[in-house]
């Protein structure tokens, strides 16, 4: 632990294979390194200034406040950094009469202020009166959906998990044997053109009704909304990524425009610009939609529409913004992991696309975790996490257009060698 300074850090950061936590924990490829407080504290001092010079004056008052330190223990720490560093020893560069720079590429991130809550877990269980098909379908919808809104904050159980539990016939006995604080129980009605979702939200631990709700479903983007919207307000302390969403009609807008991002034409990525800026307008403090930005951005740089160096642009400001409003969001990190390969820092990117595929989410990281290979021009590897991705979800048309594009380039370099 970093207990050189009496506030808890706020930042992580960064470099090439090694994380700093913001709990003062030194990671080398997903391995902690013991480092002594004082070496950590000036580690941190550089890093946060990277870049620039930081007098020795300044280090010396920080690390050892209100002691008579000899400048011959800074210069132990810093040795013992450059140590520790092994091939990078350059990192660290002394300006003769003035300090240290920091000189390697450092990714700063936010983290919570305070320690998360243990997020409240949710199973949804497939909805009675559709045949198996068509019910497994809508629950793995509805769990991606609610997976997106909630991010860490709510933690829905995966498909699987319930389908192991048993049948779902006996509804309450069910939700007895599942490992969820809450299950979502439904029914599909539908008669005479009119389609309906008549849901139940049960506590997990007593079986005991808590709310129950029908849905108009004849509009799949507002129906999702309103779950999402009946899930925020029903579960204790839950709130969605970035705090809440301010309205059911933001909600809409950021679901709509999700659609529209998975079909990923040029027609859907104008459609869920739209959407997203809409949400953003009614409610500029939900992260998701920030999010969804980027990822519009990042679609039309993938499919060559418009400037690709201003869609970057965009869609780092995109990201910057969500994780202004939700440090810990794993979406958000997800797409500064690539934005940062782009920006030719690999091995920055490499930590946290690591970091990133501890996440139950796979098969956004995934896609961006090939991209990150194919801009590196490792073609094979990049293939072969698309196929883990389309795994998950063979449905994901960006990542089909993306493995046509990798299979593109290795067909033009065979070519170029055959002449």
């Amino acid at each position: 632990m970093d207990s050189a300074t009496d506030q808890t850090p706020v930042k992580s950061f960064v470099f090439d294979h090694w994380l700093l936590q913001s709990d003062g924990t030194l990671m080398r490829d997903g391995q902690g390194v013991h480092v002594p407080p004082k070496e950590l504290h000036v580690l941190r001092l550089l890093l946060k200034s990277a870049g620039t010079v930081v007098s020795k004056d300044y280090l010396l008052d920080q690390v050892w406040p209100r002691m008579d330190a000899a400048e011959e223990s800074l210069t132990r720490c810093v040795y013992a950094l450059r140590k520790l560093f092994k091939e990078n020893k350059d990192y660290i560069a002394t300006v003769y009469g003035q300090g240290y720079r920091f000189t390697g590429s450092v990714v700063e991130l936010d983290v919570a202020s305070q320690a998360r809550a243990v997020a409240p877990s949710l199973a949804v269980l497939p909805l009675r009166n559709l045949d198996e098909i068509a019910a497994l379908d809508l629950q793995d919808l509805m769990i991606r959906q609610l997976t997106t809104a909630f991010g860490e904050a709510l933690h829905v159980i995966p498909s699987g998990v319930i389908t192991a539990c048993g049948a779902a016939d006996d509804v309450r006995a069910l939700a007895g044997r599942l490992p969820a604080d809450y299950c979502l129980n439904g029914r599909f009605i539908g008669a005479g053109g009119l389609q309906h979702w008549s849901v139940e939200l049960i506590r997990g631990g007593d079986q005991s009704l808590l709310h129950g709700q029908t849905l108009d479903a004849c509009d799949l983007g507002e129906a999702l909304g309103v779950l999402t919207s009946l899930v925020a307000q029903r579960v204790p302390g839950l709130r969605p990524v970035g705090d809440r969403c301010g309205s059911y009609s933001a909600a809409v807008a950021y679901l709509n425009g999700l659609c529209s991002v998975q079909q990923h034409t040029a027609q859907s990525l104008r459609d869920a610009l739209v959407l997203f800026r809409q949400c953003l307008k009614l409610d500029a403090g939900y992260a998701p939609p920030w999010c969804g930005l980027a990822d519009v951005w990042l679609g039309r740089v993938m499919m060559g529409l418009g400037d690709p160096v201003r869609a970057i642009e965009e869609a780092n400001s995109a990201v910057s913004s969500a994780l202004m409003l939700d440090p810990g969001s794993i979406p958000a990190l997800t797409r500064l992991a690539l934005l940062t390969s782009l920006r030719g820092c690999e091995q920055a990117a490499q930590v946290l696309f690591r970091r990133c595929l501890l996440s139950a989410d796979q098969v956004d990281v995934l896609y961006f975790h090939a991209w990150h290979h194919w801009f590196w021009r490792r073609n094979e590897q990049a293939l072969q996490i698309l196929e883990q991705c389309l795994e998950h979800d063979p449905d994901c048309v960006r990542a089909q257009i993306l493995r046509v594009r990798v299979h593109e380039q290795l067909t033009w370099i065979g070519e170029r060698r055959l002449a």
